[in-house]
């Protein structure tokens, strides 16, 4: 009967594992947010070219046709990638840069962001994927948020400009790997750049207090639905302090308030504040 439970139990926690799907967001051409692998990811279907290979034949050369399978396959692959460069860029443009702005309007009021958010897109880092499937091309494309050529990688921001916040504690102060936000019961929307805050108003994550290589390089924020996976264990260690926010703040309503005291049981120990620099924080959402 023992066997039979633990057998159970693991199956549960395996099963869970399995299914648990990442936190997206979409917009109306079905353009995909992925907070949780952190990606953009767009698809579009387009028909292959008819072939017209007689020069008789009244279609030949005409719009929409191609003399060869390798011809249609290219004109197609072209129409899908000028589709999804658009779709991409749109989808990039609209996403909460923080509580204050979408991407598009921190570009509008931050020239070298627009530059360089300009030269991002015109260097062509999408990665595509193609199947032909009868007379249709089904075509995938996909920009990272995070990595060297990531869209973190190509935003200014401003990083690790303020050391993060110190507490006394009167209890031993205890080691913490990473921090763990619940706000799977508040309306909180996904930005690239969220903060965390305490209730008294000061703020315990920000980009102020993060180095840049690491936000680049594992990203600023994740957002998950569940604490399950070894991708969980990787962004924020085996020993993460949990904590359940408060509310949310900010104009765009992205920013997460947390308790005071919560706040200082994490942050009273120096291993704990340095895993802040390192972006080690997940933020549960739900789906």
């Amino acid at each position: 009967m023992k066997r039979l439970f633990v057998c159970l139990v693991f199956l549960f926690v395996f099963f869970g594992t399995i299914v648990s799907k990442p936190i997206e967001d979409k917009d109306i051409y079905a353009s995909i947010v992925n907070w949780t692998d952190q990606k953009i990811v767009s698809n579009v279907k387009e028909t292959i070219p008819k072939i017209v290979f007689d020069e008789d034949d009244p279609e030949f050369s005409g719009k929409n046709t191609a003399t060869s399978q390798g011809k249609a396959h290219s004109m197609a692959r072209k129409k899908a990638k000028e589709k999804l460069k658009v779709r991409l860029s749109q989808r990039l443009e609209s996403i909460l840069f923080n509580s204050d702005y979408t991407i598009y309007e921190y570009t509008q009021v931050n020239q070298q962001a627009r530059l360089r958010l300009n030269s991002y897109i015109g260097a062509e880092k999408e990665e595509y994927d193609f199947q032909f499937i009868k007379n249709v091309l089904e075509a995938k494309a996909s920009l990272a948020i995070k990595g060297k050529d990531g869209i973190l990688a190509h935003i200014p921001m401003e990083y690790g400009t303020e050391p993060v916040p110190e507490f006394s504690e009167e209890l031993v102060p205890v080691e913490f790997t990473g921090l763990v936000v619940d706000a799977r019961h508040l309306p909180v929307k996904r930005a690239l750049f969220p903060k965390i805050q305490t209730d008294r108003g000061l703020d315990v994550y920000s980009p102020l207090y993060v180095k840049e290589a690491y936000a680049i390089e594992t990203g600023y924020i994740v957002y998950r639905a569940d604490q399950n996976g070894k991708l969980y264990e990787t962004k924020v260690g085996k020993n993460p302090y949990f904590v359940l926010a408060l509310s949310v703040a900010g104009k765009n309503q992205t920013d997460l308030v947390i308790p005071t005291d919560e706040a200082a049981k994490f942050l009273s120990h120096p291993e704990s504040r340095k895993n802040i620099t390192r972006c080690r924080v997940l933020i549960l959402v739900s789906q």
